[in-house]
């Protein structure tokens, strides 16, 4: 447990040094607006900052969307996709995570509430709940800081949902501070939905149709509220995803797997810029298959699927 603490330290000072006196002010009236509309999520950030000797608003510098959206500075790119395969939906996201973050990236029992992956002391990039379904959650960068609180606090707030459609809900009720572009499934429904601050958009809906996205978004009228320049990486990205889909037509959980590989080779030489931390969702199965970095064993997590109780 200490050296989790100690890792956990170590990692949020890394990512202050990213912030300027302005950056801090902003991120202060962020964790204003989590005590006040996430009170739950910001008692758990507390019992956390208690037990490391940080400040509530430096464990929240753990999530990157929040970081990028404060700095610009790039902290985390990914890439979703959601098959429906012959054992049944997949869902899946690659992280392109620093090294340092990457070694310590877990997939993590919540009590009672399912599972987390991310980084230990962060509220987790994706999830599954405990009634089942999965959500990811790739960052989306505004051109201006939103009315609302960070999508990693929302995502956790979605894996207390009972139901998929009670998850969908409360992305359509709660505005960010940041952005994400939400792919949520429980074997039954699949919902893509892209949220800058306030506004958010249903991009996809539909238990067969499959979906790829990135970091950048789709609708012509969220484009007006992202940041500029766009992410060349996540347009780069994207574009090497769609080709190789359709030549490759991933369907189950490894083929996924051996897919993000194949896009990030494909498009970035450079190593250290893929996309190497991996998870795909068995929806149906109750699978859940993950990797922190490209040279470590794929390791394979049980879940309960609601799919398998009469």
């Amino acid at each position: 447990m200490i050296e989790s603490l100690g890792d956990i330290v170590a990692l949020v000072g890394a990512r202050l040094e990213l912030l300027d006196e302005i950056g801090r002010a902003r991120l202060a009236s962020v964790v204003a607006r989590v005590d006040e509309r996430a009170p739950e999520q910001a008692a758990e950030l507390r019992t956390l900052a208690r037990a490391t000797g940080i400040d509530l608003d430096a464990l929240l510098t753990l999530d990157g969307g929040l970081l990028d959206a404060l700095t610009g500075a790039g902290i985390e790119r990914s890439l979703g996709l959601y098959v429906d395969g012959p054992n049944g939906p997949v869902l899946a996201g690659a992280w392109a995570l620093p090294a340092r973050e990457a070694e310590r990236v877990a997939l993590r029992p919540l009590a009672d509430r399912g599972l987390i992956f991310g980084v230990a002391g962060s509220f987790g990039l994706a999830g599954i709940a405990s009634a089942g379904f999965a959500v990811l959650a790739n960052a989306l960068r505004p051109r201006e800081l939103g009315p609302g609180i960070p999508g990693s606090v929302l995502l956790r707030r979605l894996l207390d949902a009972p139901r998929l459609d009670q998850a969908r809900a409360a992305i359509e009720h709660t505005p960010l501070a940041d952005g994400r572009n939400w792919m949520l499934a429980d074997g039954r429904a699949f919902y893509g939905i892209e949220q800058l601050g306030d506004e958010r958009i249903l991009t996809r809906v539909g238990p067969k149709t499959g979906h790829v996205h990135a970091n950048h978004c789709f609708d012509p009228s969220l484009r007006q509220r992202e940041a500029v320049p766009r992410s060349a990486a996540s347009f780069r990205r994207l574009e090497l995803a769609s080709t190789l889909y359709v030549q490759r037509r991933p369907a189950t959980a490894a083929e996924v797997l051996e897919f993000f590989d194949a896009v990030e080779q494909a498009a970035f030489a450079e190593p250290a810029a893929r996309a190497q931390t991996l998870l795909a969702v068995e929806l149906e199965a109750g699978l859940a298959h993950w990797r922190r970095r490209a040279d470590d064993r794929v390791q394979t997590t049980r879940f309960h699927s609601p799919l398998t109780v009469p």
